[in-house]
């Protein structure tokens, strides 16, 4: 059965959302206990699952995909949708716990204590969501973490939402191993969104999210590195713009 709530990029689906269904669709999948992971995918992603198949089949067995770089709301205009809207990973983290949704139960895995310490604080003073756990993780290979006992610890907290911090695709990889332990709950991976959370670091300027360059201003690859990914990957994003438009001259749908 065709999905009719994501659309197609190449061989990738992106969930067809905006922040306000993404959060509804948050509170309804933790609330229920339909878990999964939730993959905040960009145009670096999508290209990284065109060269890796095992994580082309992670995407398409995620509960969302959300369109985090605005290449891919691009993608979504020329298959003809509106609904579709940037949901990008730090401001979704950042809007979920100002809603002070009282049925969200969240759980911070990753990055240091320290930085844990000021969410946890800065939450409990602004916004009084139900922080119930959160730990800091080991720097090791995907495979290394002790799945089990993460799994133990967020099931006695009662959490219903999980937020991974590190970086894609090993927060995805993370979150779907974590996913066999943890079947009810949802794990979503936001990267640096905790830094940015409590201003350790700054996130990218407005209007470069808006002309989808903000991996300049927030990569630790090099600028003169970025410049040369962002030339070539335009030839890409352009090969999928005229993709679409051949799908859709085709009589193909946006979910097909």
């Amino acid at each position: 059965m065709n999905d009719k709530n994501r659309f197609r990029i190449n061989n990738i689906h992106i969930s067809n959302t905006n922040p306000k269904d993404a959060f509804e669709k948050i509170v309804e999948y933790a609330t229920s206990g339909h878990g999964g992971y939730i993959c905040v995918s960009n145009l670096r992603m999508v290209l990284y699952a065109g060269k890796h198949p095992e994580y082309a089949d992670l995407m398409e067995h995620s509960l969302m995909n959300f369109p985090d770089g605005k290449p891919l709301t691009w993608c979504g205009r020329m298959w003809g949708i509106k609904k579709v809207h940037r949901t990008c990973g730090p401001d979704f983290f950042a809007a979920t716990l100002r809603s002070g949704n009282q049925q969200l139960k969240h759980y911070l895995l990753g990055d240091t204590e320290e930085v844990i310490r000021k969410i946890v604080e800065k939450n409990s003073k602004e916004t009084k969501s139900q922080i119930v756990g959160a730990e800091s993780l080991p720097f090791t290979d995907v495979d290394n973490f002790d799945y089990r006992g993460i799994a133990e610890r967020i099931k006695a907290s009662g959490a219903n939402v999980v937020w991974t911090a590190m970086r894609a695709p090993k927060q995805d990889q993370f979150n779907q191993i974590l996913y066999k332990h943890l079947p009810n709950v949802v794990s979503i991976g936001v990267g640096r969104a905790f830094r940015i959370y409590i201003n350790e670091i700054k996130d990218a300027p407005k209007w470069t999210k808006e002309l989808g360059l903000s991996g300049l201003f927030i990569s630790r690859d090099g600028f003169f590195k970025d410049v040369k990914w962002y030339t070539t990957s335009l030839f890409r994003l352009m090969g999928f713009f005229a993709q679409i438009l051949k799908r859709r001259m085709g009589g193909k749908k946006y979910y097909e």
